[in-house]
């Protein structure tokens, strides 16, 4: 009972603050105030009518869905050599692969962005790829490892035996089967990709700002409901994404 109530209270805790952005995204004022009595859509259509939001939008969807897929992809190949092969070293390099996630996003980022100008890819699109795929690839293995233990290597090795080659037996069997995994992997990256801030800021110049960071620097020219406009449809986009994660399974294999 009592562990029950404490999540309820944590769960209110958690969310309160996203109910107040989306309430206060209907406020008529010029100003962040709840409303009341009076609903408006002013500052929706405010947001549509900047184009430097829309712009954003655009790019953090385009470097979102290339970074989840190229991640995805890596971390099907790493996920399936982790789990079907045996060779020294093997935990090593499971934690190898995850330790972006223990790494402060400002080291990180100021480490790339010394590789990326090392390389003369500052400012560029395919920078802000690489960034992002390194940061999200462990989102992506962990349900795809998971997903993976659970098919049995015998219908591989059935299928081997078949003629099937190895790469036909992972493209034909092993990966349709793991293809809820693969999903799960994919959104959860491109959620991760798409909402990421601190690196971001030491990559990116004037040409290629994320919706994050288009967000950041309107704030620190004026403050006005605007923000919380995006913010409440950013909070319906990631809740849909969500919703599609669980319905599919995702969320359980990526919390083990």
């Amino acid at each position: 009972m009592i562990l029950r109530v404490f999540n309820w209270v944590m769960a209110a805790v958690m969310l309160a603050p996203l109910v107040l952005i989306v309430w206060m995204s209907f406020t008529p004022a010029a100003f962040f105030r709840l409303p009341t009595t009076e609903f408006s859509l002013r500052w929706y259509r405010e947001a549509f009518n900047y184009p430097g939001f829309l712009n954003s939008f655009l790019l953090s969807l385009r470097l979102a869905g290339v970074s989840a897929a190229i991640a995805t992809f890596l971390a099907f190949l790493a996920a399936y050599g982790l789990v079907r092969f045996r060779f020294p070293g093997k935990g090593a390099l499971e934690a190898f692969f995850m330790s972006p996630l223990l790494v402060p996003g400002v080291v990180y980022g100021i480490a790339m962005l010394q590789f990326v100008n090392s390389l003369g890819l500052y400012n560029t699109f395919w920078a802000l790829v690489l960034a992002h795929i390194a940061i999200v690839v462990p989102y992506a293995l962990r349900p795809i490892h998971a997903q993976l233990r659970a098919v049995p290597e015998d219908l591989e090795w059935a299928a081997r035996t078949l003629g099937a080659t190895r790469t036909r037996t992972l493209l034909r069997v092993t990966f349709p089967i793991c293809a809820r995994g693969v999903l799960s992997g994919f959104l959860l990256a491109f959620l991760i990709s798409f909402a990421e801030v601190t690196v971001v800021i030491f990559m990116t110049g004037p040409a290629y700002q994320t919706l994050p960071i288009r967000i950041y620097n309107y704030l620190t020219d004026q403050i006005d409901p605007t923000v919380a406009a995006i913010s409440a449809m950013l909070i319906g986009l990631s809740l849909v994404l969500i919703l599609i994660l669980d319905r599919i399974g995702g969320l359980r294999p990526a919390a083990k």
